[in-house]
């Protein structure tokens, strides 16, 4: 048993190391990042009793391959390919809902920076607990190769929804008193979960239709994106510090 919760467990935390250190300009609260962790695998829970439902009770559902469009010489399943972003859809919902439980209240959301930070630990929480299923059912090799690839996948593409959610935040804190005060910052959030969510969603559609090529150009780009994301938000914020 505890062999196998070393080969899960050890690469999220590894990999929510690497983003803590991501930044060393001020301190962060340890014990929160570990409530996110583990919140991100309750969110992985939330996820697969979501996308059961889809799968069970609409008309998407991942081996369907009628009707189909023809894209770019290439035949598209649309049912099948509708499931995959409705995964998206519940995948970065189930996540949210983490950040706006344990984060959206707390005196740490300071900053944009900070959301980055904490969406990415979320999602390596989520991704650690999908490794238990794949280790079950497809062997360590796979979870080596999600290792890798997959985990940062999952942070990348949560990213904008954190650093949205963080926007939201501040909105929310220095909005006037009047009756649309909650109109923006809520706007906001669903901005950042629907981005996140179809970037998701993509990515999941490109391994469905065996686009290794596209969906690795994708957790590339995602990648860029991310690092262009908290280096912005970290220059705001040593901006503030050093006033």
């Amino acid at each position: 048993m505890l062999p196998i919760l070393g080969i899960v467990l050890v690469p999220g935390i590894l990999w929510g190391w690497v983003f803590y250190h991501a930044q060393r300009y001020k301190k962060v609260y340890l014990p929160l990042l570990l409530v996110l962790f583990l919140g991100g695998m309750c969110s992985g829970l939330l996820a697969l009793v979501l996308n059961h439902v889809v799968e069970k009770y609409t008309i998407f559902w991942p081996e369907a391959l009628w009707p189909q469009i023809i894209v770019f010489g290439k035949f598209i399943p649309i049912l099948s390919s509708g499931f995959w972003f409705l995964v998206g859809l519940n995948e970065e919902f189930a996540k949210i809902l983490v950040l706006l439980a344990v984060v959206y209240p707390s005196r740490h959301l300071e900053e944009p920076f900070d959301g980055i930070l904490y969406a990415a630990v979320v999602s390596v929480g989520f991704a650690t607990l999908e490794n238990f299923y794949y280790l079950d059912q497809f062997g360590i090799a796979v979870v080596a190769a999600r290792t890798i690839i997959t985990i940062p996948a999952h942070a990348f593409m949560s990213m904008p929804m954190g650093y949205f959610v963080a926007k939201s935040r501040l909105l929310l804190e220095s909005g006037n008193e009047t009756k649309f005060r909650f109109y923006l910052p809520m706007m906001t959030i669903i901005q950042g979960w629907i981005i996140s969510a179809f970037l998701h969603g993509l990515y999941d559609f490109f391994l469905s239709l065996k686009m290794e090529r596209e969906a690795y150009l994708q957790i590339f780009v995602m990648g860029g994106i991310s690092f262009w994301l908290g280096r912005n938000a970290l220059r705001v914020s040593k901006r503030k510090i050093g006033g």
